[in-house]
């Protein structure tokens, strides 16, 4: 934990020494400026040292007039993503445990799957929405889509990879089909199915900033937009301490959930350990 604690630090000062160094102050803001527009979008105010107030810039004032506000927009979005996750995961390991399991299922769905897996999620939005419509269902599907197609993969490899000599053991001590599965294969593959899931927690961060940026009308990814990422291409000024505020947030957020699915992980897998020999 201090290690990280110092990596962080590092990053921290090495973006400063950068941003002070090279001079370009729409590529690399300074330090105080990201604290400014973190400020203003938690607050709607940037406080000074001197007990006063100063407008903030045009974006994020433009962005409080809408209502937007950081902790709005991480909260929008992590529902997105909890709902991705939640909804997509259970999907995925469901469709993993009976491919894995019935060479039959594997048979049929196995060709299937690889032909979906193989359509970026992103690429859905525009039929989904000739289904459900412009809303919230078009945004989530893609989502749901990007969770499960990332944990069939290493669900199914759970399953097919539980030592041979285990469930021999087992059968040779009268274990039939269903308590094979409950008593073997369902702990064997329980590191599989939860590291999938750690990583599909990124995968569906990911797809949610890259829908709301699309078609969002909320969340954090739309906050990204309106602090300028496609600003020039519009005509107007770039404020990049709000995306530097969103990028920064966007890591912490997604570090506590990947720590806390760490934790999950070893409270449920308490009988495996690291078993590096170094």
């Amino acid at each position: 934990m201090l290690l990280g604690l110092v990596s962080v630090a590092a990053m921290v000062g090495l973006y400063t020494l950068a941003s002070s160094t090279y001079g370009r102050l729409d590529i690399l803001p300074p330090t105080r400026a990201i604290l400014d527009a973190f400020l203003s979008l938690v607050t709607g105010r940037t406080a000074m040292p001197g007990g006063g107030h100063v407008h903030p810039t045009d974006h994020v004032g433009g962005l409080l007039a809408q209502g937007v506000t950081l902790q709005g927009a991480l909260a929008v979005s992590t529902l997105r993503v909890l709902f991705g996750v939640a909804l997509g995961g259970a999907l995925g390991i469901l469709v993993g445990f009976w491919m894995g399991w019935s060479r039959k299922a594997d048979d049929y769905l196995h060709p299937i799957f690889i032909l979906v897996r193989s359509i970026p999620p992103l690429a859905l939005i525009t039929y989904v929405m000739l289904w459900v419509g412009h809303g919230e269902a078009h945004l989530d599907i893609p989502i749901v889509y990007a969770v499960f197609t990332t944990v069939v993969i290493p669900t199914y490899h759970g399953v097919r990879d539980v030592p041979e000599i285990h469930v021999r053991a087992a059968r040779a001590l009268g274990a039939g089909r269903r308590l094979l599965f409950a008593r073997v294969v369902l702990p064997a593959a329980g590191p599989s199915v939860l590291g999938g899931l750690r990583y599909a927690l990124v995968i569906a961060w990911m797809t949610t900033v890259g829908v709301e940026m699309l078609m969002g009308e909320d969340g954090i990814g739309h906050l990204l937009v309106g602090g300028g990422l496609w600003s020039s291409r519009l005509g107007i000024g770039v404020d990049p301490a709000v995306v530097m505020v969103a990028i920064v947030a966007l890591a912490t957020v997604g570090y506590a959930m990947d720590l806390a699915t760490r934790v999950v992980s070893r409270r449920l897998l308490g009988w495996t350990k690291d078993r590096r020999p170094w």
